[in-house]
Order: structure tokens, then C-alpha cells, then sequence
């Protein structure tokens, strides 16, 4: 099997002076987890090959990322690569820049429909569905929870959520899943009529797929567009992704 894309950024990243501890802050991982990634990708292309990336240079970084510090034994990114960088470092964190782009566009535009109509899209050839519970927090007496589901490969999330207080004008409620290092994937924005419900499914990127396992938390909060655009903003310009905003209504640990 060829180097996927994702791979092929880690091991340029890595090449050009990266560690494993940087780009596990960007993906919110652990550097066990690039180092691992690192490694097997390594070992794909000792299989496949790649005329990009030289295997002799591939090896070497690795065991100079084993055995010392990186920063003293590699040599810095010329200015001319910092874009390349960023680039890269937006594809290993699974195509975040692309969702956190999309996102902005959802959160400035509004946040979506009203809520008053059901947009669930038919199963159809679903494949996996994991059902995730939700609890009320900070006194919300909402109700419901979600669903991940594969089509093929293209994984979605079904939203079945009732008894929410009504958006205002500037308001959206927003489902993230949440790590352990404070960094959030923003999934779905709604606004939320008078019936109090969020229905629909909500496709998730598939580029961002491999960001999925570092995620324990589903959390649907209240918050301001503004607030909310601002955060999506900030971490699109650094290349990671947003802190969780807005006040938690409903939770539940995914599996």
C-alpha cells in the first residue's frame, strides 16, 4: 500500500526539523502516538518507496528523533518552507484547516436552519452505527444524544436532541468532540427554533477521520456566533484546532 497523504506530510514535517512533541500539540495526540505513526509510514515506504521522500534521509531523522534532541541536530526550515510547514502540518492533523475553513463559513453564515424541520438524510448503505448518549449539564433539562455512523468511508454523525432553549438572533449551538489537551473538532452548528430540537445528520470530512480516536468527549454547548467564529478563526491562522466556547448543555463520552 502507498504512503497515504497524511503520511506524506508527517514524514516532510519531520524532515524538515519537526518533532515528535510539535506536531502531537498540533493534532492534540501524544508523541508516542506521531512517533508510532512516524514509524509505520517509515516502514511503508521501505515497501513502497517514494520519489519524494528518500528513505536513507527518512531513516536517519528518525533515529536522530530516537537518539537526541531534534532541534540540534536538524537543520532549521528556511523561510521559504514555513508555508510548506503549515501546510503540511494542517495535513497530518487530518485536514483541519479544511474543516475549521468550512466551519467559519457555517458560523458566519448563521449557524444553519431554524431546527424546525427534520433533515435527517436516509441510512442507505450505512455500514456502523455507534449510538453516544447524552447527559444534561449545568441544568438543562434538554434531552437526547447522537449517532456515529460509516457510509462506505465516509463517516457522519446523527443528531437527535430535544427540550433546547431557543437560539437567539446570535446564537448557535455547537457539537464538539473534545480531548484530553483542551482542543476541539467543531461538528455541527444549529440554530434552534421553538421546538426545541436538532435533527439531521452531519457529515464529518474524511480527511479528518484520523483525528477521531483522540477524541473522548461529545459536547453540545450554547454560544455566540461571534465568540464561536472568533475561536475557529484564531486556531485556523495557527494551524490547530479551536478551544471549546460557549456553555455546555449536553455531554457524553464517546466510544
Amino acid at each position: 500500500m502507498a504512503l497515504s497523504e497524511d503520511q506524506r506530510a508527517l514524514l516532510r514535517l519531520l524532515l524538515a526539523g519537526d518533532t515528535y512533541e510539535h506536531v502531537a500539540d498540533v493534532l492534540g495526540s501524544s508523541a508516542d502516538e506521531v512517533r508510532e505513526r512516524a514509524h509505520q509510514a517509515a516502514n511503508t515506504l521501505e515497501t513502497e518507496g517514494d520519489p519524494e521522500l528518500p528513505v536513507d534521509a527518512v531513516n536517519a531523522r528518525l533515529a536522530v528523533l530516537e537518539g537526541a534532541p531534534a532541534e540540534s541536530s536538524a537543520p532549521a526550515a528556511r523561510p521559504a518552507e514555513t508555508g510548506r510547514r503549515r501546510l503540511a502540518l494542517w495535513i497530518v492533523a487530518g485536514g483541519a484547516a479544511v474543516v475549521l475553513l468550512v466551519v467559519l463559513l457555517v458560523v458566519v453564515s448563521g449557524g444553519g436552519g431554524g431546527g424546525d424541520e427534520d433533515t435527517t438524510t436516509p441510512a442507505g448503505d450505512q455500514e456502523d452505527a455507534v449510538p453516544v448518549r447524552l447527559i444534561p449539564v449545568g441544568g438543562s433539562h434538554a434531552s437526547g444524544g447522537l449517532t456515529i455512523i460509516r457510509i462506505a468511508d465516509q463517516p457522519a454523525v446523527d443528531l437527535d436532541i430535544r427540550g433546547l432553549t431557543p437560539t437567539a438572533k446570535d446564537e448557535t449551538y455547537v457539537l464538539w468532540f473534545s480531548g484530553a489537551r483542551g482542543r476541539s473538532l467543531p461538528v455541527a452548528f444549529q440554530a434552534v427554533g421553538a421546538n426545541g430540537r436538532i435533527t439531521g445528520r452531519t457529515p464529518i470530512p474524511t480527511a479528518a477521520t484520523s483525528l477521531l480516536p483522540s477524541f473522548d468527549t461529545a459536547d453540545l454547548t450554547l454560544a455566540r456566533q461571534r465568540e464561536t467564529a472568533a475561536a475557529v478563526q484564531q486556531a485556523a491562522q495557527a494551524g490547530t484546532l479551536p478551544e471549546r466556547v460557549g456553555t455546555s448543555v449536553l455531554r457524553g463520552s464517546l466510544p
